[in-house]
């Protein structure tokens, strides 16, 4: 360990949670790629402002982490107004806000980021695949892969905070924080694939078993990760 020590989350977990939100977000809603861009680009500048440090808080520590908030605000809008078809403001909406609230617990302004934040935000990544699983049953897809990355999502956020406070950021992590996103990717896709071979035995057109099918799948990664 070498540097200051300073408790926020680390920075490569905290990133790929950040973006692996906004991949779920485009993969299962009709979010354009300008709207992410612009939610993913202000939480960028909202972690710039954060890690602004003098003596003092100062008026433009706070006015870079309003300008990025208002730049991701921006690309919701976008992202809403977008949104066209039965079903795509409800779907897109949640998500994009999702990425906003996951990206303000991992660039936290002050604490080492907020695990009710993070939560908040998977819930909200997570309620776009449920709605969209109800919209477009027959498709089971998108469902499984939405609902996996919303709970990499979670694990990856979790792992960034805590690193974050028991390492801190300064702290030469990237092996840990890489070695721990591989094992969760791995068995996310091995999850998509299991839940797709389960699916092709059965027959089509059962919601319910689809809804089933991705709620068994959650919680058989949530254990997995957490072991």
């Amino acid at each position: 360990m070498s540097g200051t020590f300073v408790r926020k989350p680390a920075l490569l977990s905290a990133t790929l949670a950040i973006l692996v939100a906004a991949a779920a977000t485009a993969h299962v809603t009709d979010a354009t790629v300008a709207a992410l861009a612009l939610v993913v680009g202000g939480v960028l500048v909202v972690g710039v402002g954060a890690t602004l440090r003098s003596r003092r808080e100062t008026p433009l520590r706070w006015l870079v982490v309003g300008a990025g908030i208002v730049v991701s605000l921006v690309g919701v809008a976008l992202g809403a107004s977008g949104a066209t078809g039965p079903g795509a403001l409800v779907r897109t909406l949640p998500a994009l806000l999702g990425v906003l609230v996951v990206g303000l617990a991992l660039a936290p302004v002050r604490g080492s980021g907020s695990r009710g934040l993070l939560k908040v935000g998977a819930t909200l990544v997570f309620l776009t695949v449920l709605v969209s699983g109800l919209l477009d049953p027959e498709t089971l897809e998108p469902l499984l892969v939405g609902t996996v990355a919303t709970v990499l999502v979670y694990d990856l956020g979790e792992q960034a905070i805590n690193v974050g406070e028991q390492l801190g950021r300064t702290a030469e992590t990237k092996s840990l924080e890489a070695t721990h996103a591989a094992g969760s990717v791995g068995v996310g896709v091995l999850t998509v694939f299991l839940g797709g071979e389960i699916a092709s035995l059965g027959s089509s057109g059962l919601s319910l078993s689809a809804l089933v099918l991705v709620v068994v799948a959650v919680l058989l990664l949530a254990a997995a990760l957490h072991e």
